[in-house]
């Protein structure tokens, strides 16, 4: 008997102790960005780790020094295991976190050293919290993870528990506009004001002997029974018990049932055993099945619901990251439904304009082309929409007949010859431009704002935005009436230019020319090359590149472009994407190949010249713009 409880013991010590970090990943995890090669990122400064997104997400904590002068090689981190950043979000909670391996707890506890160790009911893991984040480790891995319940279940079970008791509607339990006597209340309430506007000074606990008895003005204010909680007090009570019982479904799945994202998708565990420097894995089609709002889709209209997830199935994607000499290399395999797929082929079943080309400058920050036969994406999706609304529930049956209607009023022909699909766009620097602002002036006597106008300087982007069309003759239409009411708009021969049309100060021009219709603001575009820029046009290396790619192709000088374009110009969500690339050397270029009926291929590549940062700080880059965009 000894022997087996002794063998027992051994089998689950070694289970532990062999058990690699994505063995933890939760299995609600929808995104996992894994670096396989760890050692790239000894270096890395912990200060700087601790600013990407993907850890400030449970990691608030870390920005109280306890980082200073350390890198990951200083931190208790076992580097022959994987880093696993994950975000989750199952039908019951939000999770997200990354898993890592322990090779020291003392140096790891000295840059966590917020964690505080706390109860463990699972035999063999250990448990520590700061807040709302929490540690568990058996063995020698880690998940850091932070766990928000669903919200929506939260506020229902509110509501049911609230109106269970006999309350009133929640938003008016405190003040009830529509109730009679609240009226008179406010009444009675405006009359006081009044009054108290006929005295310069009233009683108050700073002039007066008597001060105000803060006990009687609770009993005025008061609940009828003080010991029941108000609306947000009892939602706050019905929080904390569906976070404990988050946080005690995810650690029942990984350390009782043994329940982890390699154990529930093979797909992941065929992708997290890659070889490469690193891996990234997206399920969409989870995202998709998850979001709240479907489940009212489901309800009512169950047979749409059915053929959208279908629709949306297998929508996945896998990637590969390498890090060469002088680059880090991304080979993304996007996966889709076969449905989807048919849109797809059909969607890039064209011809790349090459006259494109001569409308972008060797010089430039930034480009990119786009290449699609919209004539044909649309014809796919009228032809799966109409069969799936059509045998759609109540009034979704009746979109059907919207949309044939549309099908048979609207002449295709001219659409789609205005709009093919092929466009392309530039980024050719910045200009500073004079405009006006206006400033309001604090009057601290009066308590006033007064407002005037003021001479500004602010930094514009250069660009130019392009389609191919067949029918200029329409957009030549459409200007030629407009000058008509507005002179400021008018015909220069081989452009179109309106007058301080961009910010009321530079002028923004129109370029009818090579079967192309081109908006820009670029003057020397305009005036100089609206035909092309002929020899100063994109190199030939590169132009080949962007034909022999397939949906699209772009490049970004971040040095020029990202360093030069001003954060303002950007929304929060696109600044989290674009911090990281900031005061950086390299070129970003990104390609596709031809779409199949399941798959698309992509290609990143990061090139930053053997310049200064080390390769592991691009790898965190790329992997932190990922996590932002899978969000």
């Amino acid at each position: 008997m000894k022997l087996l409880v002794t063998l027992a013991f051994a089998t689950l010590t070694l289970t532990a102790f062999s058990q690699q970090s994505e063995a933890l990943v939760p299995k609600d995890a929808i995104s996992v960005f894994s670096i396989n090669n760890v050692n790239v990122l000894q270096k890395i400064s912990m200060d700087d780790l601790v600013n990407y997104q993907f850890m400030e997400e449970v990691q608030q904590e870390l920005f109280d020094g306890s980082t200073s002068n350390k890198t990951l090689k200083d931190s208790g981190v076992d580097f022959e295991q994987r880093i696993n950043f994950f975000l989750g979000n199952g039908k019951r909670f939000k999770v997200t976190g990354f898993t890592i391996g322990i090779s020291n707890r003392d140096q790891f506890f000295e840059v966590f050293d917020d964690y505080e160790p706390t109860e463990s009911n699972y035999a063999g893991v250990d448990f520590y919290q700061s807040y709302f984040n929490r540690i568990a480790i058996r063995g020698n891995s880690a998940i850091v993870f932070r766990v928000e319940p669903n919200f929506d279940d939260i506020n229902e079970m509110t509501d049911s528990i609230w109106y269970a008791r006999g309350n009133e509607y929640r938003y008016y339990d405190d003040w009830d506009y529509w109730d009679e006597e609240a009226e008179e209340v406010e009444m009675e309430v405006e009359g006081m004001i009044e009054e108290l506007d006929d005295f310069e000074e009233y009683e108050t606990e700073e002039n007066t002997n008597n001060p105000i008895d803060d006990e009687e003005e609770a009993e005025i204010v008061a609940d009828e029974n003080p010991y029941e909680k108000t609306y947000w007090e009892l939602r706050d009570s019905v929080e904390i018990v569906f976070h404990a019982d988050a946080i005690k479904r995810l650690c029942d799945e990984l350390f009782v049932d043994n329940e982890n994202l390699m154990t529930v998708d093979p797909r992941f565990a065929k992708q997290v055993a890659r070889t490469s420097d690193g891996v990234f894995f997206v399920d969409n089609s989870r995202n998709y099945y998850n979001e709240s709002d479907m489940d009212y889709v489901r309800m009512l209209y169950p047979n749409f619901a059915e053929k959208m997830e279908a629709l949306y199935a297998d929508n996945l994607i896998l990637g590969d990251i390498n890090i060469r000499q002088n680059s880090v290399e991304v080979d993304m395999n996007v996966g889709y439904s076969e449905t989807l797929g048919e849109i797809y082929t059909e969607m890039t079943d064209t011809k790349f304009d090459k006259d494109v080309l001569k409308y972008i400058p060797e010089d430039n920050g930034g480009f990119f082309t786009y290449t699609v036969n919209m004539r044909k994406a649309y014809e796919a999706t009228y032809d799966f929409m109409i069969p799936m609304l059509s045998e759609s529930e109540g009034p979704l049956s009746l979109a059907a007949i919207y949309y044939e209607l549309l099908d048979e009023f609207i002449n295709k022909d001219a659409v789609f010859d205005l709009y093919q699909g092929n466009m392309f766009g530039t980024y050719n620097g910045v200009q500073t431009i004079k405009t006006k602002k206006i400033v309001f002036d604090y009057d601290e006597d009066t308590f006033e704002y007064t407002e005037h106008e003021v001479e500004a300087e602010e930094e514009m982007p250069v660009f130019a935005v392009g389609f191919s069309t067949e029918r200029n003759d329409i957009p030549e239409r459409i200007l030629k009436r407009v000058a008509r009411v507005y002179p400021e708009l008018q015909n220069k021969g081989d452009y179109w230019e309106f007058e301080k049309g961009m910010l009321n100060t530079v002028p923004l021009f129109f370029i009818l020319q090579n079967d192309l219709f081109i908006v820009t603001n670029d003057e020397d575009l305009a005036r100089n090359h609206a035909k092309g820029y002929g020899s100063l046009a994109l190199n030939k290396k590169t132009a080949k590149e962007a034909r022999k790619s397939g949906i699209m192709y772009a490049k970004v000088n971040t040095d020029r472009a990202i360093k030069d374009l001003p954060a303002r110009m950007f929304s929060d969500y696109e600044n989290e994407l674009l911090d990281v690339l900031r005061g950086k050397s390299g070129n970003l270029v990104m390609s596709s190949s031809a779409s199949t009926k399941t798959n698309t291929d992509l290609h990143l590549s990061y090139n930053f010249n053997g310049e200064g940062t080390d390769a592991g700080t691009y790898i965190l880059d790329l992997i932190n713009s990922l996590y932002v965009i899978s969000k």
